[in-house]
């Protein structure tokens, strides 16, 4: 016997030592083989290639290759976990709407219903570079729809970011330059940004600017939108100025209209509340 299957003879030895138990030498094929799925754990290099004069290397058994991919996929998910964790607190920084989910509506009403089509859909929605604008009356559900969508996607690690206009118009007006384009880039960042109470920040020509900036940049980057407005579609199409106007164009140019209407949303949650607590209370 030369050194160099002396070396291989000694290695193979050991290495079935190491194996488990119930591991085996196939003799039909040389092989180290696994005891428990009958599989091998060695392969030969291709012919003519060898390593440190060894022409077998070590391999994944069937078990073994199923646990490492049941381990990558519990990584996986641990991974989706904490991402999504991280981008539902970017998505509400300033917004009490991480709980707001289809499937917990107190009431799944036809807008709602509509509105939940988008989230289900919404990588075509993207590609076409389309959002929402969501109008009504006060507590007819426009905030907890948005709110539903948002918590869809995220779920999905789409980001989403979850402003009331009046908020960012105030930062936006305390901030100049550098400072300012954060904010912007900010918003722009977000695969969907969600706009909400349109119409609250219509008070200054310095706020309509600052707003004309925020929508003009989402639609130069084709990032889709979703606003909510208590403002009539009617005035939408027709304001009381021009500054208004071409807010208003470059919003109805990408968001399809969704009335929201009928009983107060907001009643119906607090209705349900109430019965919950009553019931708490009578055991």
């Amino acid at each position: 016997m030369n050194m160099e299957k002396l070396v291989e003879s000694i290695s193979l030895a050991a290495d079935s030592q190491r194996s488990e138990a119930a591991d085996y030498i196939n003799p039909v094929d040389g092989l180290l083989y696994c005891g428990k799925c009958n599989t091998p754990k060695e392969a030969y290099f291709p012919a003519g290639l060898s390593l440190l004069g060894k022409n077998k290397h070590s391999a994944d058994c069937r078990c073994a290759a199923e646990r490492r991919a049941q381990q990558e996929a519990e990584k996986q998910e641990r991974d989706r976990r904490i991402r999504i964790a991280g981008l539902r607190a970017e998505a509400f920084r300033e917004m009490p709407a991480a709980g707001w989910r289809f499937d917990k509506a107190p009431i799944m009403t036809a807008q709602l219903a509509t509105i939940q089509r988008y989230a289900e859909r919404w990588e075509d929605f993207r590609e076409n570079h389309s959002g929402l604008l969501l109008y009504g009356g006060v507590g007819t559900g426009k905030s907890y729809a948005a709110g539903c969508v948002a918590n869809a996607l995220i779920d999905r690690c789409v980001s989403v970011l979850f402003v009331g206009l009046p908020d960012l118009i105030s930062r936006m007006q305390g901030n100049f330059g550098a400072d300012r384009d954060n904010i912007i880039k900010q918003i722009t960042r977000p695969e969907l940004l969600i706009l909400d109470d349109l119409g609250a920040e219509r008070n200054t020509s310095y706020g309509k600017e600052r707003l004309y900036d925020v929508i003009n940049h989402r639609w130069l980057t084709g990032k889709p939108m979703i606003v909510t407005t208590n403002l009539t579609l009617s005035y939408l199409r027709k304001p009381g100025d021009i500054e208004e106007q071409r807010i208003f164009d470059r919003i109805l140019e990408v968001c399809v209209p969704v009335k929201f209407d009928g009983d107060s949303f907001r009643q119906h949650n607090a209705a349900a509340n109430l019965k919950k607590a009553a019931d708490l209370l009578n055991g």
